[in-house]
């Protein structure tokens, strides 16, 4: 099977890939969050392309016991767990680990999920170096695999062309040369990394504070977290600016923002209101949550709960 999945708004991020990621998307800056996913599934395997048209955080976990690889198509800047997305590199999960990415304005990427039983198979039937197995079991500690950057490239002159074809409704390939293709792209990248990469500092401490904050549904008070980080100010502040490319205060705004419009547009009008949903997430003060609601996504909370339940448009 494969395809095209509009992304017509922001609800969309996460919707689309529900199946296989649980996922807690941040928007940072204003407009209006469109894009597509170019998509090609098949034999437990699925491999799309996706394109950022806003910066965005991205914290979550990979699904249904599988790998997935990231191939960055290098459009734009991110990061993944602090770590520079490069063409020397690519970011990696493995269900049940936690990730966290944070993309630029105008980011693509390709995205390649695989069944982990089956990445292990083939692996150790081909006799990848021992660094390499040990990349992808669980308990790793590193989750960026370095390798050579001419294997990635030739993933990428594999892929792309079977991307565009599935975007014109061309492509021509059965489930069983997918496989092939698939696995006979990834696995000499895997072969020929170093796989030694580990998250610095500074990620180590805004992945911490993200793990604090995940359950607080009101305001983040930046003081709370030094304290229970053990960290200065100073130092948290650093962190968050060097990873997330804004300070503390600021992202924690608009991750509750941007709960509050997950929530407003799956809410059924009829049951909820907006002053409630609202109040659940600590914005007390109604006017400014508005306000700063509307500056984010460039329309009002009444507006999104009004569009309950909009589905995504998946074109064959």
């Amino acid at each position: 099977m494969s395809g095209v999945v509009r992304r017509e708004s922001f609800e969309d991020l996460a919707g689309c890939m529900k199946n296989y990621f649980q996922i807690d998307a941040v928007q940072l800056e204003s407009g209006n969050f469109q894009g597509q996913v170019d998509f090609i599934a098949g034999k437990g395997l699925l491999l799309y392309r996706e394109n950022y048209p806003l910066r965005t955080h991205l914290e979550g976990e990979l699904l249904g016991n599988r790998f997935g690889f990231s191939i960055p198509l290098l459009t734009a800047e991110a990061r993944f767990l602090g770590e520079t997305v490069d063409d020397n590199r690519i970011s990696s999960s493995i269900t049940g680990e936690s990730f966290d990415h944070m993309m630029e304005r105008g980011y693509q990427q390709m995205l390649l999920l695989v069944d982990h039983a089956k990445l292990l198979q083939m692996a150790e039937q081909l006799a990848l170096p021992e660094a390499s197995i040990k990349a992808l079991l669980p308990g790793r500690r590193q989750k960026t695999l370095q390798s050579n950057r001419d294997e990635i490239q030739r993933v990428r002159e594999i892929l792309i062309p079977m991307l565009n074809a599935a975007r014109q409704g061309s492509l021509n390939i059965s489930a069983d040369q997918f496989e092939k293709v698939i696995f006979d792209a990834i696995l000499p990248v895997l072969d020929g990394g170093e796989h030694d990469l580990d998250r610095r500092p500074a990620a180590v401490t805004v992945h911490r504070a993200l793990e604090l904050a995940s359950s607080i549904n009101g305001p983040v008070f930046i003081s709370d977290l030094c304290m229970a980080l053990n960290v200065n100010p100073r130092t948290l502040h650093k962190a968050f600016i060097k990873i997330m490319g804004v300070p503390p205060s600021n992202f924690f705004q608009k991750r509750r923002l941007s709960r509050a419009y997950q929530i407003l547009v799956d809410a059924d009008p009829r049951e909820f209101r907006v002053t409630d949903i609202a109040m659940q997430l600590g914005f007390s003060e109604l006017g400014r949550f508005s306000m700063q609601y509307r500056g984010l996504f460039g329309e009002s909370p009444s507006e999104t709960i009004r569009r309950f339940r909009k589905h995504t448009i998946v074109v064959p």
